[in-house]
């Protein structure tokens, strides 16, 4: 049976790694971020398809132009009654030249401490995304080039990351304290120096 070239929908999970940062947040309250990449640009994947098994896929860096992104949430698992962040809320959403860049403050509950921890101890160490795509697999090539993105409902922390290419940056709260007062640093001497001239 061959998919329906005008009417199938997709409804597909990916799945990348990401990591964790603890930082002090005002009045010395501890912050538990997760951050990390989502969606990979131009990164052919090995991914499962429905209809014809394991195809490659790419993600181009235009796929994300028409998505709204200001209602995306962050499931645990891709169950929706597991919710730990919600764009414009406590979940930041960028598109830059590597593909899409998530950065969450965790909520302050127990179930996003317990997997905080289990990210922080790289137990779960993985990210995938739902997304909603027109674009169809070249049966020839067993290939799909995903050029425009429908809906993305949501990102998720998975044990099993499929995207190994992504790199993140994850930075401990003692070295993050060193960099800003690095940063401070470097900002006063500029300041004093443009006084002294």
């Amino acid at each position: 049976m061959q998919p329906n070239e005008k009417t199938k929908r997709f409804r597909d999970f990916r799945e990348v790694e990401f990591k964790t940062e603890a930082r002090e947040a005002d009045g010395g309250k501890k912050e538990l971020i997760v951050r990390g990449y989502p969606i990979l640009f131009n990164t052919p994947t090995k991914v499962w398809d429905y209809w014809y098994d394991e195809i490659t896929e790419v993600i181009l860096p235009t796929a994300l132009d028409s998505v709204d992104l200001q209602n995306v949430f962050l499931l645990y698992g891709h169950d929706m009654n597991r919710v730990l962040g919600r764009s414009g809320k406590n979940m930041r959403l960028e598109i830059d030249e590597t593909g899409l860049f998530m950065e969450c403050v965790m909520p302050n509950t127990q179930e996003a401490r317990d997997i905080y921890n289990l990210i922080e101890a790289g137990i779960v160490d993985g990210m995938s995304f739902w997304l909603r795509t027109h674009d169809q697999v070249n049966p020839a090539t067993l290939t799909r080039t995903v050029t425009k993105i429908e809906e993305l409902p949501e990102v998720t922390i998975t044990a099993f990351p499929a995207y190994k290419e992504t790199v993140v940056i994850a930075m401990e709260e003692e070295r993050r304290k060193v960099l800003r007062e690095r940063q401070e640093m470097a900002r006063r001497v500029e300041e004093e120096l443009k006084n002294f001239n």
